[in-house]
């Protein structure tokens, strides 16, 4: 599943929407500061985790398996063989 750039500004668009619904419900007393924080904080992972995803999605077989800890040798099975799938 790629991720496409309507995604990434969706998701940014819904966090910020979001950091200002919080924003609004906060009162007095750093309570609107602590909902802007977290706000700012969910847009970030959000940011932070398609950049996460377009390099996941950009590895083949054998990289991620190394990637993810995997022996070489058993991960060289793994080359080649998205282009023998139809």
């Amino acid at each position: 599943m790629k991720i496409s750039l309507q995604h990434i500004t969706g998701a940014v668009i819904g966090g910020a929407v979001s950091g200002l619904f919080f924003y609004a419900l906060g009162t007095h007393d750093g309570k609107q500061d602590a909902a802007l924080k977290v706000a700012q904080a969910v847009t970030q992972a959000i940011q932070n985790r398609a950049g996460i995803n377009e390099t996941i999605n950009n590895m083949d077989g054998f990289a991620l398996c190394v990637e993810l800890g995997g022996v070489r040798d058993q991960c060289e099975q793994l080359r080649g063989l998205a282009e023998d799938q139809p």
